[in-house]
């Protein structure tokens, strides 16, 4: 589905991003997941990365392992865009277009990390993101995943505080409105520690961190962390 701005992704910055200081805060936000992921993966030179999820929206906020890893040449994005944004933006990094739902078009192991950003909370309900994590443990060896936290007091998508804390009530209230896309349980889904650990598979350790602003428990956004045993 393309959104107003034309791109498949314009949708996703068109609410909570709206406005200068959202952005800035937005932006404070992916740099320390940056941080994050360069400090936990220790990635090399030669470190094979998928980025999956990649945004057809290029803003400030849009892409941030593309902006600021130090070597673009060695991460594939894959999208269910066009690429086209990306590739004008990053011309070192490669892209390869995907389906929703359907398995990655890569071999078993073909990288050494997987990653996205907030993509699980817009893939489905637990099947559609157990089988997307599965994907991820499937193509790499290791794994960094990382998506808001629902108890971060202003919601990420629309830039509305604390309705989100009910989801239910937060869905009644957006139905028929402006931001009846993201009253849709499809379009998105709130997301804690507690259920992401439930909904991870049992037979992979993972590790759940708080990243992005922060604010303790209430710290804008998590990251999973998981290596394959063995």
């Amino acid at each position: 589905m393309a959104g107003e701005g034309g791109s498949v992704d314009a949708v996703y910055y068109r609410d909570g991003a709206s406005n200068r200081l959202a952005m800035r805060v937005l932006v404070a936000a992916r740099r320390a997941m940056l941080d994050l992921f360069m400090r936990e993966m220790r990635p090399t030179r030669e470190t094979r990365i998928l980025d999956i999820g990649v945004s057809d929206e290029e803003n400030e906020g849009a892409n941030f392992l593309e902006k600021g890893y130090p070597h673009p040449e060695n991460i594939t994005c894959a999208g269910i865009g066009t690429g086209e944004a990306v590739r004008a933006a990053y011309p070192a990094v490669g892209f390869v277009g995907i389906v929703p739902g359907a398995p990655l078009p890569f071999p078993d192991g073909t990288f050494d990390v997987a990653c996205s950003n907030a993509v699980l909370e817009h893939v489905g309900g637990p099947a559609a993101r157990r089988a997307f994590v599965l994907e991820h443990l499937r193509v790499a060896r290791a794994v960094f995943l990382t998506m808001p936290n629902r108890w971060f007091p202003v919601e990420h998508h629309t830039g509305l505080p604390l309705l989100h804390w009910s989801p239910a009530l937060f869905r009644r209230t957006l139905a028929g409105t402006r931001f009846d896309h993201w009253a849709r349980v499809d379009a998105l889904d709130f997301l804690d520690g507690a259920r992401l650990r439930a909904e991870w598979p049992s037979d992979v350790p993972v590790r759940i961190v708080a990243t992005g602003v922060p604010l303790g428990p209430l710290s804008s956004n998590l990251a999973l962390i998981a290596r394959r045993p063995g």
